[in-house]
């Protein structure tokens, strides 16, 4: 089997999490590139390896970590004007964001059979991003499981093979729901504290060693976003869209509606979401 530390690696999405994960690349001394819409002079740490033509960065690079936010901007670069589905070299395209497992399953019908689509969802933020602890979860045959984890372990701590393709997003997706409920859960409570004249760092301490321990209340202080308000443009947003894909997974299995006290709750946690505004302790 080949080496994939030997091949060229491209880092499309050069975000929160797409541009740490490049530095951590690039130091470990790893041949790789990123892009980004953006221009080349918002990325001076590694403007040597950072080109700004889509083309030429499907070209030079043999496997792809896709790290963009949404659906139509996956669709952008596989199927839209210069994607990768128009080169006819074979090419390792690896899901990173967080969609839905209907929409990638769908997508890799369409894609030619010389692009090798894996979904590799992961979990742990910008600040596992930069600590190279990213949790992977991969929907892949075991071959090309084998093949990719080696150059998953430089970028994370927890490398999981969850079974055929799309079953690494639909993991996520579930994943991601909990957050997002634990986010809105979190949040609400810390904004009623004072009300009850209690402090929201008190709180946060009680919950940490009490039975209302969750990952965003234990890193709250350490989460850049954690005392944010909704955006389309940030990480609740990404929360939001989030959801949104965990309920389009679920829509075949869906259709006798059954469960519709669930679905209420999803709807709520949706709109607690894009309620949120800044807070402040």
């Amino acid at each position: 089997m080949e080496n994939i530390l030997q091949k060229k690696i491209g880092i499309v999405g050069c975000g929160e999490m797409g541009l740490p994960m490049l530095e951590v690349l690039l130091k470990n001394k790893i041949s790789a590139l990123g892009f980004d819409i953006r221009s080349k002079s918002e990325f001076s740490s590694v403007k040597e390896n950072f080109l700004e033509n889509k083309v030429k960065f499907f070209q030079k690079c043999e496997v792809i970590f896709s790290v963009v936010r949404d659906e139509k901007e996956t669709l952008d670069l596989t199927e839209g004007e210069g994607g990768i589905f128009n080169l006819d070299e074979k090419k390792f395209f690896l899901i990173c964001s967080t969609l839905s497992p209907r929409f990638i399953q769908d997508l890799r019908a369409r894609a030619p059979k010389n692009i090798v689509m894996i979904d590799t969802p992961m979990s742990g933020a910008s600040k596992g991003a930069r600590a190279a602890s990213l949790t992977f979860m991969v929907g892949s045959s075991e071959e090309e499981f084998e093949f990719i984890s080696p150059l998953l372990k430089i970028l994370g701590e927890n490398i999981f093979h969850i079974g055929d393709f799309g079953t690494g997003m639909s993991i996520k997706v579930l994943n991601n729901f909990v957050t997002s409920a634990t986010v809105a859960a979190v949040r609400q409570v810390l904004s009623q504290a004072p009300s009850l004249n209690l402090k929201p760092e008190k709180l946060l301490e009680i919950m940490n060693c009490s039975s209302g321990q969750t990952w965003f209340g234990s890193n709250f202080e350490k989460i850049e976003w954690s005392s944010k308000g909704h955006s389309a443009k940030n990480t609740i947003g990404i929360l939001e869209k989030d959801v949104e894909a965990y309920q389009d997974a679920l829509k075949v299995i869906r259709a006798d509606k059954k469960n519709l006290e669930f679905q209420e709750f999803e709807t709520a946690t949706l709109n607690a979401l894009r309620k949120l505004s800044n807070f402040t302790a």
